[in-house]
């Protein structure tokens, strides 16, 4: 099956179309069986499509567009907050709260820390978000371990 992005030449109303290969299209339009859902003029034709990518976690259709747009906007925010925030590993929970209570300067952090942590970090009011998988940075490598 192919999908087609219609659009009609007469009220110029968009809409979209299945045909089981792009000859029975071709076919259906020489044949002037493609009519306007609105306006029932046979004068409907393709529009440009963007190719669509089946995501293979997800099974949802994405366009190569959108995909190539998200994609360059995660890399952007991984290196932003690899350049602007300290890595604190698993200290994370710790650092947050000391900043928090004023115990320590406050500056960007990222880092690790469970479920119980971070749940504990909301009840006390502590602004901390997870950051979604797609704009975390590679962890920094331990310098202290190196020869």
């Amino acid at each position: 099956m192919v999908k087609y992005a219609l659009k009609c030449e007469t009220c110029f109303y968009e809409f979209e179309g299945w045909f089981s290969s792009s000859e029975d299209f071709e076919k259906q339009s020489a044949s002037n069986l493609l009519e306007c859902p609105r306006c029932d003029s046979a004068s409907v034709k393709k529009q440009i499509m963007a190719p669509m990518v089946r995501d293979s976690r997800t099974g949802s259709v994405v366009p190569d567009e959108m995909r190539q747009k998200a994609e360059a906007m995660f890399t952007a925010m991984r290196k932003h907050v690899a350049e602007t925030h300290d890595y604190v590993g698993d200290k994370f929970a710790d650092t947050a709260r000391q900043m928090f209570y004023g115990e320590t300067e406050t500056k960007p952090v990222w880092g690790e820390t469970t479920v119980e942590e971070a749940r504990a970090l909301a009840e006390e009011g502590v602004p901390a978000v997870p950051m979604p998988k797609e704009i975390v940075p590679e962890k920094p490598a331990d310098t202290k371990k190196l020869n």
